[in-house]
C-alpha cells in the first residue's frame, strides 16, 4: 500500500466583492463558473461547445469574470502565447460570514445575487422532482439526478464537521475525476448543492 500524499491546506474562500456580485448576476456567467469549477481549466472554445453558446459571446463574459477576479488565466497550461486557458480562482467564493463579513458597499447587489442563486436552486429542485416522478414509475430509466434527505440531531461542532467532511469528499472526488479525464468514459456536469437547515431557522415552518 502506498503512503498517502501529504495533506495540503486548501485555499481560503474569497469573500465576494461588489464587482464579483454584479458579475455573477448574469446566468450565463454562473454557468461558466460552474463548468470551470468542475475541471482544472478550459479554453473558451471548449466552454462554448459545452454551453452551446457562440465563442465570441463567451469571450466577453470570460473577460467580465476575469476583471472581477472570479476566474484567472492559467498561462502554464497554454500551448503557446496565443493560447488562453482559464480556471476558477482557487478556494471558491463565499458571500461572507460572521468571521469574514461581506464588505460589499451595495446591499442590493448581495441580495440580488443570493436571490438569483435561490431561483437557480428552485429550478433545479423542480427539475429533479419532475424527473423523480418518472424514474419512480419506470418511464425514465436513466439516473440523471439524486435527491437524498436525512435528519440528524447534532451539536454545532458536529454540524461543522459534517459540512467539512462532505466538502473534503467533494474535493477528493473532483481531483480523481480530473486525473481520470482521459479514460474514455463520458462525463457530464453534475450540479451538487448541500443545504443544511437547523430546526429554528426562520421561515422553515
Amino acid at each position: 500500500m502506498s503512503n498517502p500524499e501529504p495533506e495540503t491546506r486548501q485555499p481560503d474562500r474569497t469573500t465576494m466583492t461588489t464587482p464579483m456580485l454584479k458579475a455573477m448576476a448574469n446566468p450565463l456567467r454562473r454557468r461558466i463558473l460552474a463548468e470551470l469549477s468542475a475541471v482544472e481549466a478550459a479554453r473558451a472554445a471548449d466552454l462554448a461547445v459545452r454551453l452551446g453558446v457562440p465563442a465570441n459571446s463567451l469571450s466577453f463574459h470570460l473577460r467580465v469574470l476575469a476583471e472581477a477576479h472570479i476566474i484567472e488565466d492559467a498561462p502554464e497550461l497554454a500551448r503557446d502565447k496565443r493560447d488562453r486557458v482559464w480556471r476558477a480562482v482557487p478556494g471558491g467564493l463565499s458571500v461572507g460570514s460572521p468571521n469574514r463579513p461581506s464588505e460589499t458597499d451595495d446591499a442590493l447587489a448581495l441580495r440580488a445575487y443570493l436571490g438569483q442563486e435561490a431561483e437557480d436552486q428552485i429550478r433545479q429542485l423542480r427539475a429533479v422532482v419532475d424527473w423523480g416522478t418518472k424514474y419512480a414509475t419506470g418511464s425514465e430509466p436513466e439516473a440523471r439526478a439524486m435527491l437524498d434527505i436525512s435528519s440528524l440531531r447534532l451539536n454545532a461542532r458536529e454540524a461543522e464537521e459534517l459540512e467539512e467532511g462532505v466538502l473534503e469528499l467533494l474535493r477528493r472526488t473532483k481531483a480523481g475525476s480530473i486525473a481520470a479525464a482521459g479514460d474514455g468514459t463520458e462525463r457530464k456536469l453534475w450540479n451538487f448543492s448541500m443545504v443544511m437547515a437547523r430546526e429554528d431557522l426562520p421561515g422553515l415552518r
